[in-house]
């Protein structure tokens, strides 16, 4: 990989010899491809990878696979039954499993497209929490909302604000998720464009700009609430110097997090903060820097209500929402047509419409949004369909045909039709 000369001068610098050559090796190598598991959506004690697979250490849910299947092909994959997540991503799970306990907490994503992380968080978060997953730009925003939808979970709300509407709002939270906008030095892998688009004076402006982010968000977080930094980049600009510029202008304290040696995580490249840095070569995903910070003050002098229906009323007046939950059917001359997030938040709940299991060419076809036809056993009227028994999707069953209610703006558009995809064993 050709790396501009500045980056490997500068990085170089940073890592020491071996540690750059460690990187620069990584580089190289094939990008690892993991998945994660939906924990509203499978038992996943039972369900398991059918493919070739590792555990991810760090994650109870996460595995690495072996090859990078076409997932456009899986029904589980468009169904919510798993996400593809970058190994090292999958990180915040740990943390939110080694700073929370059992009690319900309010957590805000603020840069949160595609999903990742908001749906990872939300996996390990404890019963009764609930979480503002919110992205300034529209088309990343209605993009994220399509992976929270999918994932299943009525206890998110998708929002499409700048952090400093949050910090008008109003809102304050237990937890800040902050995965601000970065270089991207840790996407050189997988992104050719993005080593074409680095540069030194980039990496300023997204030094700045993640300390923008930080101060508006740091207003929505209530005293002793804590704070997720991360970027995908390698520079300490972005990283352990914006640590320790909000420990010290935001009065934080920098939190350790605990780690196994085995997990091959780095510590702290300038200073003695605690931090962890994922690197190619050394650890088996792609450039991730995580810092966790707690806000200094007593615990308990800014609240906000963490029951949904209430968060939800006050989001809806004083921000963009553009997901959350149910969203409302549409009347249509007798016939309601539920929305398709309902189909999405059932998960195994089938009971509230008749249902048809449907088999893989079927599923496909449906998901091409494809005039389908159904078993004459099958009931005319609203039917939710089934894929290895987690719900796919709503038709309309009219006996001869059964008319296609899936999203247009998310259906398969490739006319290509692979050999039956199994990814997971349910």
């Amino acid at each position: 990989m050709l790396l501009p000369q500045d980056f490997e001068i500068y990085t170089r610098s940073l890592m020491g010899e071996s540690l750059y050559a460690t990187l620069a090796e990584g580089l190289e190598q094939d990008v690892p491809v993991s998945i994660r598991l939906n924990p509203f959506k499978v038992d996943t004690a039972l369900t398991k990878p059918k493919v070739e697979a590792e555990r991810v250490p760090w994650c109870e849910w996460g595995y690495y696979l072996a090859d990078r299947p076409p997932f456009t092909f899986d029904p589980l994959f468009h169904s919510g039954a798993y996400y593809v997540q970058e190994a090292s991503s999958m990180f915040v799970a740990h943390i939110v499993k080694s700073f929370f306990g059992s009690e319900p907490v309010s957590v805000l994503d603020m840069c949160a497209a595609p999903g990742g992380k908001s749906t990872c968080v939300m996996s390990a978060l404890p019963k009764g929490s609930i979480m503002m997953s919110n992205e300034p730009m529209r088309p990343r925003a209605m993009v994220l909302a399509e992976n929270i939808t999918k994932f299943g979970s009525q206890d998110i709300i998708v929002t499409n604000n700048y952090p400093a509407d949050y910090r008008r709002s109003g809102f304050v939270f237990d937890a800040i998720i902050a995965d601000v906008p970065c270089s991207g030095e840790g996407m050189f892998r997988k992104d050719e464009g993005a080593v074409g688009e680095w540069s030194a004076e980039n990496v300023r402006k997204c030094a700045e700009l993640q300390r923008d982010i930080v101060s508006d968000a740091w207003q929505c977080l209530k005293p002793g609430g804590i704070m997720v930094y991360s970027t995908c980049t390698f520079n300490a600009h972005e990283n352990e110097e914006n640590v320790a510029w909000i420990a010290r202008e935001l009065d934080a304290d920098v939190l350790e997090v605990p780690v196994e040696q085995a997990w091959n995580i780095t510590g702290p490249l300038v200073g003695t903060l605690p931090v962890c840095r994922f690197i190619p070569g050394v650890s088996r995903g792609e450039g991730l820097f995580v810092a966790v910070l707690r806000k200094r003050g007593s615990e308990g002098e800014a609240t906000e209500p963490t029951d949904r229906s209430t968060l939800m009323a006050k989001a809806a007046k004083r921000l963009k929402v553009i997901a959350h939950g149910v969203k409302a059917g549409q009347q249509k001359g007798k016939t309601i047509i539920p929305d398709h997030s309902e189909a999405m938040m059932l998960g195994n709940a089938l009971a509230a419409y008749p249902h048809c299991e449907i088999g893989w060419e079927q599923a496909i076809a449906y998901l091409r949004h494809e005039a389908i036809v159904l078993d004459e056993a099958v009931p005319k009227g609203i039917v939710l369909l089934t894929y290895k028994n987690i719900a796919l999707g709503f038709v309309k069953n009219l006996g001869n045909r059964a008319n296609n209610l899936y999203p247009q703006e998310w259906k398969i558009r490739s006319t290509h039709l692979p050999e039956p995809i199994e990814i997971l064993s349910l």
